[in-house]
């Protein structure tokens, strides 16, 4: 399902993040195991180094909170309320490149299980064509 069916679906309705913890801005596309997230690194992001780089910690906070807005958007589709949840592990998480101040990111984030109220996902972060980062992390709701 593409997100045309709520495409101003505001997500601070739907994740517990909130300023200026909510990095992700919107969400580009969502099916039921997949969405494409956008985020703007804006210059006074708490997250940016002295040096003007988005620390590798964002990254992470970045994947996980795609996920996030994936299940917020998929409850509310549902008619249901978005459960919560935390970052309990991750695995095979390579850096490639560095984001900046002003770079507009994606992230792809595809759910590949989910046991034991774990949701276990590959995610992928994006600055236009270029590969920032990667991995699997998984998440426990509640």
């Amino acid at each position: 399902m593409q997100n045309t069916r709520y495409p101003s679906l505001d997500l601070k309705a739907v994740m517990a993040h909130k300023p200026p913890m909510l990095l992700v801005d919107k969400i580009n596309k969502a099916e039921k195991d997949f969405a494409v997230t956008a985020f703007k690194v804006k210059e006074d992001n708490i997250f940016l180094t002295e040096e003007n780089i988005l620390s590798r910690e964002a990254l992470i906070e970045i994947m996980a909170q795609s996920l996030a807005a994936l299940n917020g958007y998929n409850a509310f589709a549902e008619g249901k309320k978005a459960e919560k949840g935390f970052l309990v592990y991750l695995k095979n998480i390579n850096f490639y490149a560095d984001a900046r101040a002003g770079d507009e990111l994606t992230c792809n984030v595809k759910v590949i299980d989910f046991v034991a109220r774990t949701y276990i996902a590959q995610a992928e972060i994006f600055n236009n064509a270029i590969l920032l980062a990667d991995g699997e992390l998984r998440i426990f709701t509640f």
